[in-house]
């Protein structure tokens, strides 16, 4: 049974044939990276679209900028990565797919919070009167649908597409050269990914006047900037020894992943909403616009800092045998290299006897 479904699988992804060419199929999942993109753009317009009609809503003028910069962002991402998909670039394939593992991580939390609170969202686009409930309602279901096709299908099928050998020989045989993302393994290009964006914590704290949760204080001002400010540098140098294949980076994501879940745990725990709001600058009026999304508090806040330290805690036991020690120096070899060593490690045949007819 075993041996069926293992052939099955072959026949179906390719995975047994390293030498078929996979160009079309890299067109096809690139051509929908693209389609992502323009679908990116058109969300940053419905946002555009509904702070012009209805105001902010609670939100601070600079979160909806950086909201705006994120999409715009994600337009830009998307795009890129599906010309290097129909290029059959080496380090597109290679970063499709940290950045699919990286929605599956961060997506899966952010679809089950947008679920959590929609119908809240709901009843607030239905006494805003700007819309009918069935419009808010049509609105709302595009953009679910969007999000579960951005954060789940899309990534899920893009890890099992990239991860084929087929398309990694067709990206090798179409671009012999290595390049840079070949120099560590994907679980470490993730990390140190992940990590590099944890570096921009220095600007985004800067929203919150840099309110910071330290094991139930909350601290903001100069000493909130001064521990944003080291999050952010051993962020960036965990980044930097993920990629490099530093072990101490390993046990430097390690502590680091315990601190700030176990910290914003303890805090969450008997905070003060409204405080919180107070503190990082929020007007009267924001807060309670804010204190009209019931479902965010302390407790969902609480149950999602442990939720995100246990899955961070899950991925570096997994990639920990990733890390080599910092001498060890990764040989980079392309599809082409590998087969040559793998047929002249072959033992010869002896030459075979000849008749004499005479």
């Amino acid at each position: 049974m075993s041996k069926f479904i293992q052939n099955v699988w072959r026949r179906a992804w390719w995975t047994g044939d390293p030498d078929k060419d996979c160009s079309a199929g890299l067109a096809v999942f690139g051509t929908l990276e693209i389609l992502s993109g323009i679908f990116c753009f058109a969300l940053a317009m419905l946002l555009l679209i509904v702070v012009s009609t209805s105001g902010l809503h609670g939100m601070k003028p600079i979160h909806y900028q950086i909201s705006m910069g994120f999409l715009l962002y994600l337009t830009g991402w998307f795009i890129v990565m599906g010309l290097g998909s129909i290029k059959a670039r080496r380090w597109a394939r290679a970063l499709l797919m940290v950045g699919a593992w990286g929605s599956i991580f961060f997506g899966t939390l952010a679809l089950a919070l947008v679920l959590y609170i929609l119908p809240e969202v709901y009843g607030l686009f239905s006494d805003s009167n700007l819309v009918s409930p069935r419009v808010a309602l049509n609105i709302l279901n595009f953009s679910v649908a969007g999000l579960i096709f951005l954060l789940v299908v899309l990534p899920l099928a893009s890890v099992v597409f990239y991860g084929l050998n087929g398309v990694k020989a067709t990206c090798e045989r179409r671009n012999p050269a290595p390049c840079w993302t070949d120099r560590c393994p994907l679980p470490l290009l993730a990390m140190s990914f992940i990590s590099a964006l944890g570096s921009l914590s220095i600007v985004i704290g800067a929203t919150t006047h840099y309110v910071v949760l330290f094991f139930g204080y909350v601290v903001s001002g100069i000493p909130g900037a001064l521990v944003v400010a080291a999050i952010s540098m051993a962020s960036g140098y965990v980044g930097w020894g993920a990629y490099t294949r530093r072990m101490h980076a390993w046990w430097g994501a390690y502590a680091l992943v315990l601190l700030t879940s176990s910290s914003m745990m303890l805090t969450f725990a008997e905070l003060d909403m409204i405080d919180l709001y107070m503190q990082m600058g929020y007007t009267l009026e924001q807060v309670g616009a804010l204190e009209e999304l019931r479902p965010i508090n302390s407790t969902l806040l609480t149950f999602l800092s442990g939720v995100w330290g246990i899955m961070a805690c899950a991925f570096l036991v997994w990639v920990r045998d990733c890390f080599s020690p910092e001498k060890d120096e990764v040989e980079v070899k392309s599809h082409q290299q590998v087969k040559a060593e793998a047929e002249a490690a072959l033992p010869e045949e002896p030459p075979r006897a000849r008749m004499r007819l005479d």
